[in-house]
């Protein structure tokens, strides 16, 4: 009868031990998290490309006047150590890229994307967001919209939202002493990725769907029913546009805006048509944080490889201790166990 408490001891320290380990197992699976990280860029390179190959892509870049992408690839080939003729090409941008082409096609290209809206190229792209962010653009496309929608044709829902936006970020930058004026960039750019038609069907859904909670169509239709002035159609898009609901399309629009920072707007046209969604959309903006204007020329050579990621396992301090404790647990209840079939 003496050794009844004892094995009554140790049946108790048998459960609490098991308990413990049950525990600490639990604890594992909750901190066993995997993060994203972006795939080294440098071994994609070596793996995917030859000097050749890159010598080969500066030319030809070179031969087509596209000096800004020969320089890009330059920076690339320096960066990770390809062996190429730097003197001869550098020899040859500077003897063919003349400053005075450059000022008088861009003044051109300036003037027709500030009234058109639309442009390829980094002089009329610039015109188009010049013109957008004096509302002058975004006006245009809604009044454009607006005319067909009275002509009972199909109207490009995602410009109405983007432009009925653009107007009332346009009032929030200047009431916000310019604190708006990055998401206002952004919707710019946006827009202007879907006028060139670099958005993906995919992407221009998730758009569309946090548009239409900031920019209220048949509202604004409605109201400017009446009166069809330009006054009045800044009224009603006053009237039709909800801030409050601003926050997701402007989180996206603000991250736009950060890759364009990093890079150029062109650049940014051009990788969005990498971007399937919200995700894709973080990634190209920290690779595009990381490469800067590189990044452009980085997807020409590996195109969306750019932005794949790899999981790698999270170690936090919680999945160290809990797995410690897992071990010391899981030990202590064996120990236990055996001692208890001895006995």
């Amino acid at each position: 009868m003496g050794g009844c408490p004892f094995k009554l001891l140790k049946m108790t320290l048998l459960i609490l031990s098991l308990s413990a380990f049950v525990f600490s197992l639990a604890q594992i699976v909750k901190h066993w998290n995997y993060q994203e990280v972006l795939v080294d860029i440098g071994q994609q390179l070596t793996k995917k490309l030859t000097s050749e190959d890159l010598s080969k892509h500066i030319q030809e870049s070179i031969n087509n006047s596209e000096f800004e992408e020969a320089k890009r690839y330059l920076q690339i080939a320096k960066e990770y150590q390809f062996n190429i003729d730097f003197d001869g090409f550098e020899s040859q941008i500077k003897l063919n890229d003349k400053p005075i082409n450059r000022f008088i096609k861009n003044t051109s290209e300036f003037t027709t994307g500030f009234i058109k809206g639309e442009s390829a190229n980094l002089a009329g792209i610039a015109g188009a967001v010049a013109a957008d962010f004096t509302v002058v653009g975004d006006l245009r496309d809604l009044r454009k919209e607006y005319l067909k929608y009275q002509a009972k044709q199909p109207i490009n829902e995602l410009i109405v939202v983007l432009s009925g936006s653009g107007i009332g970020l346009t009032a929030l930058t200047i009431g916000s002493l310019g604190a708006a004026a990055p998401a206002k960039t952004g919707v710019s750019t946006i827009k202007l990725a879907l006028k060139s038609q670099r958005l993906t069907g995919r992407f221009q859904k998730q758009i569309l769907k946090l548009g239409r909670k900031v920019f209220d169509w048949p509202l604004f239709t409605r109201v400017i029913k009446q009166d069809k002035s330009l006054l009045n159609m800044r009224r009603a898009v006053k009237k039709a546009f909800r801030p409050k609901a601003m926050k997701p399309l402007n989180d996206m629009a603000t991250k736009v805006n950060a890759i364009r920072k990093s890079s150029s707007t062109v650049d940014t046209l051009y990788m969005l048509k990498y971007v399937d969604n919200t995700t894709d959309l973080l990634r190209l903006e920290k690779v595009t944080v990381k490469h800067g204007a590189k990044t452009k020329g980085l997807f020409k050579l590996l195109g969306k490889g750019v932005i794949r990621t790899t999981r790698v396992l999270k170690r936090t301090v919680e999945l160290l201790l809990s797995v410690i404790s897992s071990i010391i647990s899981g030990l202590l209840s064996v120990f236990l166990f055996i001692g208890r079939r001895v006995v």
